[in-house]
């Protein structure tokens, strides 16, 4: 089937960037984009009223913990672990995660693909759901709820171990261990390239730059040659793991993933702040440092900025990274899952860094979200509105409470729109959110079952926090308690 869409804007591209089209149309053929411009009288089997909508190439996120990131929602904000520098890891999300239940991993699965495709997002790289659902049940709502993404399982040779009551550090394996889960990795690789009618895009997961030694590092690499596909690694995402790495490798996490030979144009780095230079870690870059090395390499980093605000902390800059030549996309690693949301607090946050009103502008913080991405997962037929192009588009309102007066479309998705005006979204040219409603599933079900399903993940926390504390001692709430 094909569908046309009538816009008053539309973001189309021009085979080198992005340009804003008035009154323009974009048609649908099968699964790829057959016509953007300004020709009404192009013909589609059924058409989308965007009379005062912008139409835009689906948001790509490069960045999400799908099966486990909806019990964080009103549980990690305005809190943290001041000895871990603020950071939630390795104390109160390891009880949270230990919390879970098995089913429970299937409910929180499908509603952060609600949310992210509430928001335009019609890519995510999703970190987790193999591990926690198993291939075969993530495949399987991945093909439900109509989302493109990114899978694959997890691999590494070590852990983190909690020491000395404050200490986190790498309990190391047997390289063994890590070389058959790049084995499974492979298997699943083999077993569901182009699965989904091309939707599903495996890939590989060496879980973190700190439990993945040099040695299965190296092996990932020649397997992600091999089989050319992405990678996405955790590393430079906190100030406990750019110590540890410099204490075992005297290496940064980035001087080390280019020493492994892992930093390259196919690998997407999940968060990536924690270079030299940057100001909450007192090591000083040496020549270009560690922006150099990602911008040589042509490796992605994924700013997925909300996650740290919460924790009073920010990349140094968004914009500071673009000038140096790196690649940054947009991911959202926590609740909410929302991609306008993370564009806005992308743009926010660059400027604070750099006390600069030009920083993070919504055209870099746009591109990174839509070609950047693209870029990063080595899908240059994404993140674009053209000819030849996947069907991926997402359709915003722009005469809502949110977006009205609008003289900018662009500057409105980044400084003012949210999950409510997008109303219709397309992934693989099929409709997945219509009229504000998602299709595949009961949005009101849905949240009511989310609902039940953390307030026992939360009643579980003392049996799993290591100091037994109850979810309202790790987590308190904004007011006391009251009973007249």
């Amino acid at each position: 089937m094909s569908i046309g869409i009538r816009g008053k804007w539309v973001i189309g591209y021009d085979g080198e960037e992005h340009r804003l089209i008035r009154d323009g149309v974009v048609v649908t053929e099968g699964k790829r984009i057959k016509y953007v411009g300004k020709d009404s009288s192009v013909e589609a089997d059924r058409w989308i009223d965007g009379s005062h909508h912008v139409v835009i190439p689906g948001l790509i996120c490069t960045h999400a913990h799908a099966s486990s990131a909806p019990k964080d929602k009103s549980f990690i904000d305005d809190t943290g672990a001041r000895h871990f520098y603020m950071s939630s890891l390795g104390e109160n999300l390891s009880a949270l995660g230990k919390s879970i239940s098995p089913e429970d991993f299937h409910v929180f699965s499908r509603y952060s693909i609600a949310e992210l495709l509430r928001s335009g997002c019609t890519t995510m790289l999703e970190i987790g759901m193999v591990g926690n659902l198993g291939a075969e049940e993530a495949v399987r709502t991945i093909g439900e709820m109509g989302i493109r993404a990114l899978e694959g399982p997890s691999i590494s040779d070590g852990v983190w171990e909690r020491t000395q009551g404050a200490n986190i550090q790498t309990r190391w394996l047997e390289l063994e261990e890590g070389l058959k889960k790049l084995d499974e990795a492979e298997k699943f690789v083999t077993k569901y390239e182009g699965a989904l009618d091309g939707r599903l895009i495996p890939a590989l997961y060496p879980d973190k730059v700190d439990t993945n030694s040099g040695e299965l590092q190296r092996a990932v690499r020649g397997k992600a040659d091999e089989l050319n596909v992405p990678v996405s690694i955790h590393a430079a995402q906190w100030v406990v793991e750019f110590q540890n790495m410099l204490r075992m490798y005297r290496r940064t996490p980035v001087e080390f993933l280019h020493e492994t030979g892992l930093l390259g144009p196919d690998l997407v780095i999940g968060h990536g702040w924690a270079t030299a230079g940057h100001p909450l870690l007192a090591y000083p870059p040496v020549g270009g440092g560690d922006l150099e090395l990602l911008a040589m390499s042509g490796a992605t980093v994924s700013h997925d900025p909300l996650v740290f605000i919460k924790r009073g902390n920010k990349m140094h800059s968004h914009s500071r990274y673009l000038a140096a030549g790196v690649n940054v996309s947009i991911g959202c690693d926590t609740s909410p899952q929302d991609m306008l949301n993370e564009m806005r607090m992308a743009s926010y946050v660059s400027k604070l860094a750099d006390w600069d009103c030009f920083s993070g502008s919504s055209r870099e913080v746009f591109n990174s979200a839509t070609l950047g991405g693209a870029r990063g997962i080595g899908k240059p037929d994404l993140g674009r509105l053209e000819s030849g192009a996947l069907a991926d588009i997402a359709v915003v309102d722009m005469q809502t409470i949110n977006n009205v007066p609008c003289r900018d479309p662009v500057k409105n998705l980044v400084n003012s729109a949210s999950r409510g005006d997008v109303t219709h979204v397309i992934v693989n040219g099929e409709l997945v959110v219509e009229a504000g409603v998602l299709l595949a599933v009961d949005e009101g079900k849905l949240v009511e079952e989310v609902q039940r399903t953390t307030e026992a993940v939360w009643s579980r926390i003392p049996e799993n926090h290591y100091l037994g504390l109850t979810s309202d001692e790790v987590s308190p709430q904004s007011f006391r308690p009251w009973d007249p």
